[in-house]
């Protein structure tokens, strides 16, 4: 009877509201067969979908966007627009980094758009992949104190998959994808903290492989990208770094559902950052990350909840937009944290119900499509010049899944 009692607590204290419509039964079930974190999430009211028009004209808005400013090389973001403010990026590989991850980022976004197949976008997306395979080669650490080189690698290689995904597997163009993905894994591999996962800065000491700051969120990314490229190439890292980066991406889960920020922050994980509302744009990536591999660690109804408490507490993300100093708003979030969560929260929706998609999507469409600027773009943080680029790139790939959920249910 201890499942019992524990409902009619978690009932009575108002923690696990049923719907009218829900019977009894189901509600237990849901109790007794799904794990659930120590803190349960409620479900916030329904948000009404976006209209059609409006998604529509959001994304045709994004993609010109991107059109209009790709440079000359096929790349996207550049490091003027340079400002006191700016964030530490040293030469040379801090650049590049910041540049193939915006690049990977635009690929993503204008191949998951409708307008993918269209000849601009194909002619668009067709010099980026150029630029990748001649840059991406070039990006490797370069710099005591940081690995930026981690985004770019990691954002590329989910930018092939994503291309290779949609190909025949005896082409031409799949094949070099497939060896440009091999290559990222391999950079990627030897990028690895020593102490397991990926970080981008290594204040302490500068050792051949990191030994600096591996971080929740960049660990939950390039595990993602591992999986795409296994699913779509049936490539995977070295098993030796993998295991090491796997434990330590555990580890970094609180009995709470959030991901501290950082390997450090395991010594102090109350802190405002690491509670929910500071680990929210990175527990939908970490939760689908560990979940992905292995669903016995992550429950469907911890994934929802994940996202819920996105829906419930966005507006502490939204305080930190546009703020130019990093983790300066309240819970220590920065405005790079937003369009993170939300690309993330989207790409969680294919392991969903089909009955739950609707409503995941509604919020998704409630927090990126009114935050885009005039000129067609979205973005977070005053980034040199790169910022316009990969916030576009999240915000195209999250409206264009949201608009093919609303079409398949709609239909």
């Amino acid at each position: 009877m201890n499942w019992l009692i524990r409902v009619t607590v978690c009932l009575l204290a108002g923690l696990l509201p049923l719907e009218a419509s829900e019977p009894w039964e189901t509600a237990v079930q849901h109790f007794t067969q799904e794990k659930r974190d120590s803190i349960p999430i409620p479900r916030v009211p329904e948000v009404p979908p976006p209209a059609e028009e409006d998604l529509d004209r959001s994304i045709e808005r994004g993609v010109r966007f991107l059109l209009d400013h790709q440079n000359k090389d096929g790349s996207w973001g550049d490091h003027t627009r340079t400002k006191g403010i700016n964030i530490f990026c040293p030469y040379p590989s801090g650049p590049l980094a910041f540049q193939a991850g915006s690049t990977g980022l635009c690929v993503i976004g204008l191949n998951a758009s409708p307008y993918a197949q269209t000849p601009e976008v194909q002619q668009a997306i067709e010099k980026a992949v150029q630029y990748m395979f001649e840059k991406l080669p070039r990006l490797k650490r370069g710099d005591t104190l940081s690995v930026y080189d981690v985004w770019g690698h990691a954002y590329t290689l989910e930018a092939a998959c994503a291309l290779a995904a949609k190909l025949p597997r005896d082409s031409k163009r799949y094949e070099e994808l497939k060896n440009f993905a091999r290559d990222r894994i391999r950079a990627l591999d030897a990028l690895a903290d020593v102490n397991g996962g990926w970080g981008y800065l290594t204040f302490e000491v500068f050792t051949k492989r990191p030994a600096g700051i591996p971080t929740s969120f960049l660990t939950g990314t390039v595990f993602i990208a591992y999986k795409d490229a296994e699913e779509v190439f049936g490539l995977k890292s070295d098993p030796k770094v993998f295991r090491r980066s796997f434990r330590l991406l555990q580890k970094m889960r609180t009995p709470n559902g959030t991901y501290v920020y950082s390997r450090d922050h395991l010594r102090y994980s109350t802190t405002p950052i690491n509670r929910h509302t500071g680990s929210l744009a990175r527990t939908p990536a970490c939760d689908w990350a560990l979940r992905r591999y292995d669903p016995s660690l992550i429950s469907i109804l911890q994934l929802e909840d994940g996202l819920e408490r996105l829906w419930s507490r966005s507006g502490w993300l939204a305080m930190a937009l546009k703020k130019p100093y990093p983790h300066e708003s309240f819970a220590q979030n920065s405005g790079y944290f937003y369009y993170y969560g939300y690309y993330y929260a989207a790409r969680c929706l294919e392991d969903l119900p089909r009955e739950q998609l609707s409503r995941h999507a509604a919020f998704i469409s409630k927090g990126v499509l009114p935050l885009q600027e005039k000129n067609g773009c979205w973005w977070d943080y005053p980034l040199y010049n790169y910022h316009p680029y990969y916030g576009t790139g999240y915000a195209l790939y999250s409206l264009s899944r949201v608009r093919d959920i609303l079409t398949t249910q709609s239909n």
